[in-house]
C-alpha cells in the first residue's frame, strides 16, 4: 500500500516544467479537499493509501450528446443541431468541423481536455500557451485574442465555434470540478421511501448529481453509487482526466477501401490516454472525408463521426467496511 506521491497533468501532459507541475496537484488537491470530510467514502490518494491491487472501474459513454436524442429526430436534423453550437456537445468531448470551399467536409477535431488545464498552463507560462493555439488551432493566433489582461479567457473568439479547429472543451458542464463533484456526491446512498434508488437516471434525479439526460453523469454516478453499496472507498484514477475510451471504425466505407482506423490520429496525450484527436484523410489519398460513407451516408457532419467515438472516466475503488446507510432523496 502507498500514497500517491502527487497528482500528475491529464494525460501526463508536459506543457510546463516539472516544477509547476507540483502546483497542478495543490489544485487538485485542494478541490477534492472540499469533499473528503463531507463524504468519507470518497478520498484523496496522495492523502490516503491505495492498496496495489485495488479496482480500477470505468465508466465510458458516447460522445454525441444523448439529450440531442431525444423524440428520436431524423439523424440528419441531429448531427446538424450538435453541430453548430459547442453548448451542446454536453458529453465532456467537443468536435469541431472544416469544409473545403465547396462545403466538403475536410477535417474534424475532437477534444476532451478540461479547461483548468489550460488555465493552470497560462498561469505558468503564457508563451507556451500562446504556441499551442499556434501548433494546434492557427498559426495567426495573437495573445490578446486569449487574454484579458494577464487572465486567460477559456472561451476566446479562437476557442468559441464548431467550425475550424478548437483548443479544449468550453461547454459550462464540461469541467473537470464538475466530473469532481460528481464522483464524490454519489458516494452518498440514497433511497424514497425506504426503496434503495439504484438505477442510473432515477438516482441523478434523486441525488441532484448533474443532467439526468446526459450520458456521461447517470454512467458515472451509477458506477460510483454501486461501488459505495459495498461499503468501499472511491477516488478518481490518476492521471484525473476526461479521456477519448474508443474510435468505432465499423460501418465506414472509403473510395479506395482504407480502413477507418487509419484516418483517427491522436493529438495530444498517447494511446492510453488521449485528450485530443483529428479524423482527416492524409495527403495522397485523392479524397476527403466528406467523400467517406458511413453506414450508406456521405460525411456531411461531424455528429456522425461523434456517434463512432466513447468518452471516459477511470475510478479507483478500494475496499472498506463503511456501514451502508441510505439518505432520502434530496428534497424529500
Amino acid at each position: 500500500m502507498a500514497e500517491l506521491e502527487r497528482f500528475d497533468t491529464p494525460a501526463r501532459l508536459r506543457d510546463v516544467p516539472a516544477a509547476a507541475r507540483q502546483d497542478w496537484s495543490a489544485t487538485i488537491s485542494g478541490i477534492f479537499a472540499d469533499y473528503v470530510g463531507r463524504h468519507p467514502q470518497f478520498y484523496d490518494p496522495t492523502a490516503a493509501e491505495t492498496p496495489t491491487k485495488t479496482t480500477v472501474a470505468k465508466a465510458s459513454w458516447p460522445a454525441f450528446p444523448a439529450r440531442l436524442t431525444r423524440g428520436n429526430p431524423p439523424p440528419e436534423a441531429r448531427w446538424a443541431n450538435a453541430d453548430e453550437d459547442r453548448a451542446k456537445q454536453d458529453e465532456y468531448c467537443e468536435w469541431s468541423v472544416e469544409r473545403d470551399n465547396a462545403g466538403k467536409v475536410t477535417r474534424l477535431t475532437f477534444t476532451t481536455e478540461v479547461p483548468e488545464y489550460w488555465e493552470f498552463v497560462a498561469k505558468h507560462d503564457r508563451e507556451r500557451l500562446l504556441d499551442l493555439y499556434r501548433e494546434l488551432v492557427a498559426p495567426d493566433v495573437e495573445r490578446d485574442e486569449l487574454f484579458d489582461g494577464d487572465t486567460y479567457l477559456p472561451d476566446n473568439p479562437r476557442n468559441q465555434g464548431t467550425t475550424g479547429r478548437l483548443a479544449h472543451l468550453v461547454q459550462g458542464n464540461n469541467k473537470l470540478t464538475a466530473a469532481v463533484d460528481l464522483v464524490a456526491r454519489a458516494t452518498v446512498l440514497r433511497q424514497r421511501n425506504g426503496v434503495p434508488v439504484t438505477t442510473q437516471q432515477a438516482l441523478v434525479v434523486c441525488s441532484g448529481l448533474g443532467d439526468p439526460f446526459r450520458h456521461s453523469d447517470p454512467q458515472i454516478a451509477q458506477l460510483v453509487n454501486n461501488a459505495a453499496a459495498m461499503g468501499d472507498e472511491v477516488t478518481l484514477r490518476d492521471p484525473i482526466g476526461l479521456y477519448l475510451d474508443e474510435f468505432d471504425a465499423t460501418g465506414f466505407r472509403a473510395p479506395d477501401g482504407t480502413p477507418a482506423a487509419a484516418f483517427w490520429t491522436i493529438e495530444r496525450g498517447g494511446p492510453s490516454h488521449p485528450v485530443r484527436a483529428r479524423f482527416e484523410v492524409p495527403p495522397g489519398h485523392g479524397y476527403a472525408v466528406g467523400d467517406l460513407e458511413l453506414d450508406g451516408r456521405r460525411i456531411t457532419f461531424g455528429g456522425q463521426v461523434a456517434d463512432r467515438v466513447r468518452v471516459r472516466v477511470e475510478a479507483l475503488v478500494k475496499a472498506a467496511d463503511h456501514r451502508v446507510v441510505r439518505e432520502p432523496c434530496r428534497g424529500g
